[in-house]
């Protein structure tokens, strides 16, 4: 009996194909296609934190499609990430990611928004550059969805509402599966200067995560303000901060619900300087944000990233970040602080063709057991892209 070809192997093969060949002419107008290749090679010296080093082979192609027309605007596109070992090969996977945005502009004043994603992974990657979590590489599949309408009230405010939509699910029992929805609602007011502009923010997020051994509720209320500030065209900051409140419930099979409820500070702030050859940026946040652990924990982080270009094709870039996450201790004590640096060098071969060499270090220190991991990783990259206009 002939065997069937996997679905992920399908579609992988797919987007591979596609990432290497020109689209068919169309008669639409104002559309831009993108597809993309990356070829990565890393060796890693402790892969997924197993105590263990490799040499690792990242294959991704992507494609983008835009089209834009008088008063509506459609972004689409998906990639695949595939990931190969020299000798840890039962660490081998493929990840896989469909996003779509659209807007539509229904008078002057109104403008309806839609972002959809759908995502195939196996949460190490995303988890780490999330939140510094240091986790499994579990299978999972999130759908996301967030329909918003914008409304500009005058020539000065303008007032948003989004609500967002996601739902996680694992393939195995090693993470509980969670369920995400709420609203944001974000003002704006700008002053006379036309530099300065005063901002509000609120938001409500109920969490459903599915437990093995129970059920986790939490509800999560956040009232922000700041201001928005650029003063030349070379500096500009933004500023969120508040207050925010967390009501959670835990419940056990055959044993006794576990309650808790707090206040916390929140915040959001960012300010990038830039100048004709660098930039940089830096920002700091302090959030509820959902978990792999069966209930959303408090995530606050750090990060600076800077940029210099010594010539129109040879750049320099540096990031650095530094997480904290801990949770209320329902369901699992969990506190860790992440730190990370990541210094990049990147030379723009043709219009279309990128080289890029990096290292990254990354170091996980358990605060309650005291036990710390590291990573250190130096990868050599090439991206080809090749934007068609149509």
């Amino acid at each position: 009996m002939k065997q069937r070809i996997p679905f992920s192997t399908t579609l992988w093969i797919i987007l591979l194909v596609w990432s290497v060949l020109y689209p068919a002419p169309t008669r639409a107008e104002q559309t831009v296609f993108i597809p993309k290749i990356m070829v990565q090679t890393t060796y890693d010296d402790n892969v997924l934190f197993k105590d263990t080093g490799d040499l690792e082979l990242r294959l991704t192609p992507s494609m983008k499609l835009k089209y834009r027309a008088e008063d509506w605007e459609l972004t689409g596109g998906g990639k695949a990430v595939l990931f190969r070992y020299e000798d840890l090969t039962e660490y081998d996977r493929e990840n896989y990611d469909i996003w779509f945005k659209g807007s539509k502009e229904l008078n002057e004043r109104f403008q309806l928004k839609l972002d959809a994603s759908y995502d195939y992974n196996h949460t190490f990657v995303e988890e780490l550059a999330q939140s510094g979590t240091q986790s499994t590489t579990s299978l999972r599949r999130r759908y996301s969805m967030s329909p918003g309408i914008s409304w500009n009230v005058s020539e000065k405010d303008r007032l948003s509402i989004t609500i967002p939509l996601s739902a996680t699910r694992y393939a195995g029992k090693t993470n509980p599966d969670s369920t995400e929805r709420g609203s944001l609602v974000t003002w704006s007011h700008g002053l006379n200067n036309q530099r300065t502009a005063l901002l509000a923010q609120g938001s409500y997020n109920h969490y459903d995560y599915d437990r093995t051994n129970g059920d986790t509720r939490q509800d999560v209320y956040n009232l922000m303000g700041g201001f928005s500030y650029r003063p030349t065209e070379l500096l500009e900051f933004v500023g969120y901060g508040g207050l925010g409140y967390a009501n959670s419930i835990a419940t056990v099979d055959g044993g006794t619900d576990k309650t808790a409820s707090d206040i916390y500070p929140s915040f959001d702030i960012s300010g990038t300087y830039a100048r004709e050859k660098w930039k940089f940026t830096l920002g700091a946040d302090r959030m509820i944000s959902p978990s792999i652990y069966g209930e959303s924990t408090t995530r606050a982080r750090v990060r600076a990233s800077s940029e210099y270009a010594f010539t129109e094709r040879l750049t320099a870039s540096f990031e650095g970040a530094f997480y904290t996450l801990e949770t209320e201790g329902l369901v699992a004590e969990t506190e860790k602080q992440t730190f990370s640096l990541r210094p990049t060098i990147q030379y723009k071969w043709t219009k279309d063709a990128v080289i890029r060499l990096e290292y990254k270090h990354t170091s996980i220190e358990n605060r309650i057991s005291h036990n710390t991991d590291q990573q250190n990783r130096i990868a050599l990259r090439f991206e080809y892209s090749y934007p068609t206009f149509f």
